[in-house]
C-alpha cells in the first residue's frame, strides 16, 4: 500500500513536471528563416510582390504558408485594405478581399527600409516593418506608399503562422522610394 502511494505521487508528480519541462523547449525557430521576422519580410517581398506576367494571385495559393487556414480567426486591420472594410476577423475573408486589387495589377513591388523589430516567445510572436510599395495597375496612375506593418504569430504545429495584423500605409511620390524597391534585410 506505501509502494503504491509513493509509485502515484511519483507519476502525479512527474506528470505534472513535464508541461513545465515541455515549455522550456521552443515549438517554432526562433530565429532564422523560419523566425517570425524573417517571415514578416518573405510575406511581403514574396507574398504579396506581383510581376507583369504572373499567374492569377489566389490567397490560400499564394500566402497559405503565412496564415492558419484551418483556424482563420484572428484580427487583421489595414488602412489600405481595397473596399469600405479595413477591420477582418477572418483570415480568408480578409485574403480575398485583396485578390480582385492584386489581379488587376500589372506589378507590385516592395523594398524594406530600416525598421524592423521581433520580440519572440514559445508560442507567440509579434514583428515588425517598415517597407514602402509601387502599386501599377492594369489601368490608371502608379501609386507610391509608405508602410508600417506589424504581425501577430502564433506557433501552429511547429510553424508560425499570422494571427493578428496591423498594416498602416501613407501615399507618397513613386521617385521618392525607387531606390529602396527590391531591398531585402534578410539574405535570400
Amino acid at each position: 500500500m506505501n509502494f503504491t502511494k509513493h509509485a502515484v505521487a511519483t507519476l502525479a508528480l512527474c506528470g505534472l513536471a513535464s508541461p513545465v519541462f515541455a515549455q522550456d523547449e521552443a515549438l517554432c525557430p526562433q530565429t532564422g528563416a523560419d523566425a517570425p521576422l524573417a517571415l514578416h519580410e518573405e510575406w511581403i517581398m514574396d507574398g504579396w510582390e506581383r510581376h507583369e506576367g504572373d499567374p492569377t494571385f489566389v490567397f490560400t495559393e499564394e500566402m497559405g504558408k503565412f496564415y492558419d487556414l484551418e483556424n482563420t480567426e484572428g484580427v487583421y486591420w489595414d488602412n489600405f485594405a481595397p473596399g469600405n472594410k479595413q477591420l477582418f476577423s477572418d483570415a480568408l475573408e480578409y485574403g480575398q478581399n485583396w485578390e480582385d486589387h492584386v489581379n488587376a495589377s500589372r506589378s507590385i513591388r516592395h523594398g524594406m527600409t530600416d525598421v524592423n523589430e521581433a520580440v519572440v516567445g514559445q508560442d507567440t510572436a509579434s514583428s515588425t516593418i517598415g517597407f514602402v510599395g509601387r502599386i501599377e495597375p492594369m489601368d490608371g496612375e502608379v501609386v507610391a506608399f509608405d508602410t508600417r506593418s506589424q504581425l501577430g504569430w502564433s506557433c501552429v504545429d511547429g510553424v508560425w503562422k499570422i494571427k493578428q495584423e496591423l498594416n498602416y500605409a501613407w501615399i507618397v511620390e513613386p521617385e521618392s522610394i525607387e531606390a529602396v524597391l527590391g531591398r531585402r534585410l534578410q539574405p535570400n
